[in-house]
């Protein structure tokens, strides 16, 4: 059995495992640490696949498992966006779930803070690290990659090979809503950004640019500056020049708080005057008058993928590389009027 081969020819891993028997990554770690109760069910299925595969458990693993804290850092933006704030307690429960302490700190999308946050993890010996990545982290990534800590890279894949990556499909999400919108008669719609040059807003920004030219739509992006009253004169310049959209996209759900409490105090209607849509799902999306429509992320897929291989790579030592791409869904509610 020791000489037992994965598919790719390697020793078998915690991943195949899984696979193997139809579960988690979580509860096959479950299985072999005894930590969470597992059905007899899954127990038996995991138990048969690891002696099917002659799957030995990482000893460097096995020697974490007996320390008196297991922490993963968790770094993103900021909790003030629905998905990241949704992101935070699946990794959160998680965690738990698998005896893990989440230690979360926030980047506020800036390259010095993230560099020197992902020090101060790195210097605590976090046994894995999960990463929403701003607009320029080479030297986090490197800092990472010297470190040997397993990283996994989530919501923005870029093309470092030395991570993992768990995305959203930004192309298809926006492919989609543009054939939504214009089969509803919308011909005019403006994307409203905050980081354009983000490698998720790009795809979204040249998707909906190549889509858009397909449907007939005008199709562009407005910049909006972080001071909420600078980007309230920014809307109501937008609504009274020549060409008026008939659609407003918001990238995600901070942008569309600060936009709609925009436009009420414009006293414009929606979805008579304007059409609205948000990337991201807030838990008041279907509180507003009207309800609003939205772009929802696979939130717990990414998740459940994020987490999965960083266990495998935490106690399996599976080198990095994986790309995981999940799609999205576009919701439309009342905020979004048929012409």
């Amino acid at each position: 059995m020791d000489d037992a081969r994965n598919d790719s020819g390697g020793r078998p891993t915690i991943r195949d495992v899984a696979r193997r028997a139809g579960v988690s990554v979580g509860t096959v770690s479950n299985v072999i640490n005894r930590r969470i109760a597992v059905s007899d069910r899954r127990r038996a299925a995991v138990e048969e696949a690891i002696a099917a595969l002659g799957f030995v458990p990482n000893r460097n693993a096995q020697s974490l498992r007996g320390r008196a804290w297991r922490v993963v850092g968790l770094v993103v933006h900021d909790t003030k966006s629905a998905y990241f704030a949704a992101m935070l307690d699946r990794f959160e429960t998680m965690g738990g779930d698998l005896g893990y302490e989440v230690m979360q700190v926030l980047n506020r999308g800036e390259p010095e803070i993230e560099l020197r946050r992902m020090r101060a993890l790195i210097e605590r010996q976090v046994d894995g690290l999960i990463l929403v990545p701003t607009v320029a982290p080479q030297p986090t990534f490197d800092l990472i990659a010297d470190s040997g800590v397993p990283a996994v890279m989530i919501d923005r894949g870029l093309d470092d090979p030395r991570f993992d990556y768990v995305t959203m499909d930004n192309d298809g999400a926006m492919t989609e809503l543009v054939h939504a919108l214009a089969a509803r008669g919308r011909r005019d719609v403006r994307f409203v950004v905050r980081w354009p040059e983000l490698v998720t807003t790009r795809q979204r920004m040249a998707a909906l640019a190549r889509e858009g030219a397909k449907a007939g739509i005008v199709a562009t992006t407005l910049i909006r500056d972080p001071d909420d009253a600078i980007f309230a004169g920014q809307i109501r310049d937008l609504l009274a020049g020549g060409q008026r959209p008939d659609t407003i996209v918001a990238s995600n759900s901070t942008i569309a708080e600060a936009l709609l409490l925009t436009l009420s105090s414009l006293g414009v209607k929606i979805p008579d005057d304007l059409s609205v849509v948000a990337f991201d799902e807030p838990d008041w999306a279907e509180l507003t008058t009207p309800p609003l429509s939205v772009v929802r992320h696979p939130i717990d897929l990414i998740a459940q993928s994020a987490w999965d291989i960083l266990i495998d790579r935490i106690e399996n030592g599976t080198p990095p590389g994986r790309r995981v791409m999940h799609p999205a869904r576009v919701v439309l509610r009342g905020s979004v009027k048929a012409l």
